[in-house]
């Protein structure tokens, strides 16, 4: 009986150690796009209100995005340096949405949305605030 008990307890612990270890690969750029709720992130609108200047809080410093922290005014071509998950993003703004792909051009995954959409890649969130012609803001923030 002591070792009917014993492989009990130690079957769920083995099952529970080798689902832990990973043998393939972990995508570069894993992301995750999620449409949010009205009560977590209200949607945007996608262009700015008649009247109100199209700015964001960092407005075209694409610098101010090194640390994984901005919202910034983006345009098809930028190349925003970003430490915050996600790694170097290459951008593209079309047709009302705004598209981010790796800049390194390596294996990642492209990811883009219309404002309100919200991608979580790594430890990165990225919002896509709005768009407006041939621009977009987008805010990236460190989970």
């Amino acid at each position: 009986m002591v070792d009917r008990r014993r492989c009990l307890v130690l079957i769920p612990l083995a099952l529970l150690a080798s689902g832990c270890a990973r043998t393939e690969p972990t995508p570069l750029f894993a992301a995750a796009s999620v449409r949010p709720s009205t009560e977590s992130v209200p949607m945007m609108d996608a262009a700015a209100p008649s009247g109100t200047p199209f700015t964001a809080a960092d407005g075209r410093d694409l610098k101010a995005c090194a640390d994984g922290e901005c919202e910034i005014l983006v345009r098809t071509g930028d190349q925003i340096p970003n430490d915050g998950g996600a790694g170097p993003l290459s951008v593209t703004v079309q047709a009302g949405r705004v598209g981010l792909a790796p800049a390194s051009g390596g294996m990642g995954e492209a990811v883009s949305g219309p404002p309100g959409m919200i991608h979580r890649i790594n430890r990165q969130t990225i919002v896509v605030v709005a768009v407006q012609g041939g621009e977009g803001i987008i805010r990236l923030s460190k989970k």
